[in-house]
């Protein structure tokens, strides 16, 4: 088992069952990496990896920047293993994600890593970016906490993930445990409307 592997462990983070994932598809696996929050040294260190990762290409960013809720600790850990500026993103009301009040100038016309939790489909991942394109900022690179399309996602951006899985996800209606009449558990949520 990997280190990134062995944390999510560590903190009952990584859960099976049926869920509906922010995305609106359906899986056996989720990720609750939230709870590794309630280990600082935890996020620390996964931030010092995805720092380490980023070794080679760290010159090509001026700030981290992460969308809320559950990578704004992932980016925030990474931004100070790296001593760059943090930012984050937040959906408003109306579930429209939008950069934090007070943190536009911290973005504009800046050059950027977007740290991500736990990927999917990559949908919170792109708004992020068209977010940060209407402050003139360019997304360099995309890290990734967890990518769970073993390395199929298409971004506009070039990632990197501590950690790559194959888990496989549904639509609703081709559910295999919808199916069979499994219950469905939402564990957690990012506000999205879906």
């Amino acid at each position: 088992m990997d280190k990134v592997s062995a944390i999510l462990s560590e903190c009952d983070a990584l859960l099976e069952g049926h869920f509906k994932y922010t995305s609106g598809k359906h899986g056996k696996l989720y990720f609750e990496k939230i709870k590794v929050a309630r280990r600082p040294d935890l996020v620390m260190e996964l931030g010092r990896m995805t720092a380490l990762q980023m070794d080679d290409v760290k010159d090509s960013f001026d700030v981290v920047c992460a969308p809320a809720f559950g990578a704004i600790v992932f980016g925030f850990a990474t931004a100070h293993a790296m001593n760059k500026p943090f930012a984050f993103l937040q959906r408003d009301a109306d579930g429209v994600m939008g950069i934090r009040s007070g943190f536009k100038g911290v973005v504009e016309n800046a050059r950027v890593l977007l740290v991500e939790d736990v990927v999917t489909t990559g949908g919170s991942v792109r708004e992020s970016i068209e977010v940060l394109k209407t402050l003139n900022a360019t997304v360099e690179m995309v890290g990734l906490l967890v990518d769970r399309t073993n390395g199929q996602l298409e971004l506009p951006a070039p990632y990197r993930a501590l950690l790559t899985v194959k888990a496989e996800s549904w639509d609703p209606e081709e559910c295999p445990m919808c199916k069979a009449g499994e219950e469905i558990t939402r564990p957690g949520s990012s506000g999205k409307k879906n």
